[in-house]
């Protein structure tokens, strides 16, 4: 009788290896989740730093083909301020195997940065 009393009071709550168990399994969930949380971050800050710098490259489009229109080969660069960053763009306009027409790069970059975030290449009419 006193043993199975024992018995009955040993079998209540959990043992020492299912807590630890269920703790190492909450723990890898925890971390996995984090990680899939600063993962869709850093992958957001890219795609925002790429859309302005594309938008960055698209003025410089617009500049050229108005206000700026070359006459012949040229290197130009400068400092955009997009999206309460600070963009550094590079053009490099060339003559064509024809006359007929300029081929231009476009290459935008953050400021201090080494890598191009985005860079465009076309073609204008020379006239």
């Amino acid at each position: 009788m006193v043993l199975l009393k024992l018995k009955k009071q040993n079998t209540r709550g959990f043992s020492l290896i299912e807590v630890v168990v269920s703790l190492v399994v909450l723990s890898v969930s925890i971390l996995s989740i984090y990680q899939v949380i600063v993962s869709n971050t850093a992958s957001t800050m890219y795609v925002e730093d790429r859309y302005l710098a594309k938008e960055v490259s698209n003025n410089r489009v617009a500049m050229i083909n108005t206000l700026q229109k070359p006459r012949n080969a040229v290197r130009r660069n400068g400092i955009m301020k997009m999206g309460n960053k600070v963009w550094q763009w590079e053009e490099v306009i060339e003559k064509n195997s024809s006359n007929e027409f300029l081929e231009y790069e476009i290459i935008v970059k953050r400021e201090g940065a080494k890598k191009a975030i985005y860079s465009t290449k076309g073609y204008l009419i020379n006239e």
